[in-house]
């Protein structure tokens, strides 16, 4: 199995931040797969109890709500990467390092329009599921777990089926 996002930050974290502790590793890519498989486990849950006890506000529309859940997995990423990945770095990963880590401003801005562009390609979406203009058969695999990670699992019971399902029906989700 490859290493996810997760991993991988994790991975890139612990090559810049825990040089001893990321050397020591026997396995590294076997370390960070199953790490990052963690990691996605215990963001899902997370956010899946930010989601169960968040109110929606009662004129919210549809971008607001997926904008919303969207905010909820963000939360729910930083609270889970910060107690499992981004540990205290070592003393020896100083930052005089040449290579600091931070991204540019022209690629922090290149980031957020790609975040913006994807969020709005997911409400417009989900909409056009909602309004019976797309079908779940018209989205390949990907795209369907680009939908699923914005609007959770259970936005599948909506259209009579779900993860299992889809699965069942060779879909992989």
């Amino acid at each position: 199995m490859a290493i996810n996002q997760y991993g991988a930050e994790a991975r890139a974290y612990w090559r810049r931040w825990l040089p001893r502790r990321y050397a020591a590793l026997p396995d590294p890519i076997a370390f960070f797969t199953a790490l990052g498989e963690q990691v996605e486990s215990q963001i899902g849950d997370l956010w899946d109890r930010y989601v169960v006890a968040d109110t929606a506000p009662a004129d919210e529309n549809h971008e607001g709500r997926v904008s919303r859940l969207a905010q909820l997995k963000a939360r729910a990423e930083h609270e889970v990467l910060d107690e499992t990945v981004r540990l205290d770095p070592e003393p020896e990963a100083g930052l005089d390092h040449e290579d600091d880590g931070l991204e540019s401003d022209e690629e922090y801005e290149a980031r957020m329009a790609h975040l913006r562009q994807h969020t709005e390609w997911v409400s417009t979406t989900a909409d056009a599921l909602l309004d019976d203009n797309l079908r779940l058969s018209d989205l390949d695999d990907q795209q369907l777990r680009h939908v699923l990670d914005y609007m959770t699992p259970s936005f599948l019971r909506l259209f009579g089926t779900s993860v299992e399902d889809q699965r069942a029906r060779g879909r992989d989700l």
